[in-house]
């Protein structure tokens, strides 16, 4: 495995896969002003924000961002209580160092467990608690196996962790009334365009997560197709390549890669929750790529001129035609 691993991260390194990017003229490897959490027009006041996964890496970030953006609640939930209380005592020492009075509320959670969704939502309900903000970031990683290897227990125990349980989640969110706009945010992956092995080898070596979160994001989609954006803000998001808990486990040294800041996809999602990324219904970005490309020019005429751009489909096909 040991050699295995050594020759990923080489052929990676030469690939550039996930550590690259030509979409936008510029590219970020952490925050930066636009999408700074402390910047008035994405302040987070008056909001609830509920974070799957949010006691480790990129769930913490995103939670300590919330909190930094002055959000009036910030609830992580995980399978680990000892995880999240720990978590819990970060993000009110981030908010109390940005002047913020963010109250943070910690809870297990199986994802994929029916009774515990239905019983966390019915909780905030008797408690008189409204959530502005799902972040879906829970999600089940794969072995280096094929999907053959893996056998169908194995990859349907993935589809629960990676699409049953966003539905879930978002079936509860949606209907769970109040007034304000709402916003769902999705932590994707590269891994759900990025195949083959010529493109990234890494891509190649875990095939049930590219395809289960490929397919949860098709999920997230068609959710947004059906919500109007002025009550549902939705939009999907590749973190980067971020050095965290899976990585530190395996026993993969940190300097083996240049690795994207913990703290930009945290800052990406602040952003993604403004109403600055309204145009970006619907859609997949990376938190690499520049906001303000985005905002303006040659790809914001894609966006706003192809209902077909920057979301899941076939490639070569616009509609029923070819795409030229």
């Amino acid at each position: 495995m040991a050699e295995e691993m050594q020759y990923i991260f080489k052929k990676t390194l030469e690939q550039g896969a996930g550590l690259t990017t030509n979409f936008t003229k510029t590219i970020h490897r952490g925050p930066y002003p636009s999408i700074d959490p402390s910047r008035p027009e994405l302040s987070q006041a008056g909001r609830t924000v509920l974070i799957t996964g949010g006691g480790t890496g990129i769930g913490l970030s995103i939670a300590k961002s919330f909190a930094q953006a002055g959000a009036k609640r910030v609830i992580i939930v995980g399978r680990r209580a000892s995880i999240l209380a720990d978590a819990a005592k970060v993000i009110k020492e981030v908010a109390k160092q940005a002047g913020k009075e963010t109250e943070v509320i910690h809870q297990t959670l199986d994802v994929t467990d029916k009774a515990a969704n239905a019983e966390l939502w019915s909780g905030l309900k008797d408690e008189g608690i409204i959530v502005d903000v799902l972040v879906l970031n829970a999600a089940k990683f794969s072995p280096l196996n094929p999907l053959l290897e893996l056998g169908s227990d194995e990859v349907w125990s993935m589809f629960e962790a990676n699409v049953r349980g966003p539905l879930m989640l978002s079936e509860a969110f949606v209907k769970q009334g109040g007034d304000g706009q709402k916003v769902i945010i999705n932590v994707a992956t590269m891994n759900i365009h990025v195949f083959h092995e010529s493109l990234s080898i890494i891509g190649s070596k875990v095939p049930a997560y590219g395809l289960t979160k490929n397919s949860g994001t098709l999920l997230i989609q068609q959710f947004a197709a059906e919500l109007d954006p002025e009550k549902v803000q939705v939009v999907s998001f590749h973190p980067g390549v971020i050095y965290a808990d899976g990585w530190k486990t395996a026993g993969v040294p940190e300097d083996i890669l240049p690795f994207d800041d913990i703290s930009l996809p945290g800052a990406e999602a602040v952003w993604l929750a403004s109403p600055e990324a309204k145009f970006l219904h619907g859609r997949f970005v990376w938190a690499s790529w520049d906001v303000d490309e985005l905002k303006s020019g040659e790809i914001r005429n894609a966006i706003d001129e192809d209902v077909e751009f920057l979301k899941i489909g076939v490639h070569g096909l616009k509609g029923t035609d070819r795409r030229m």
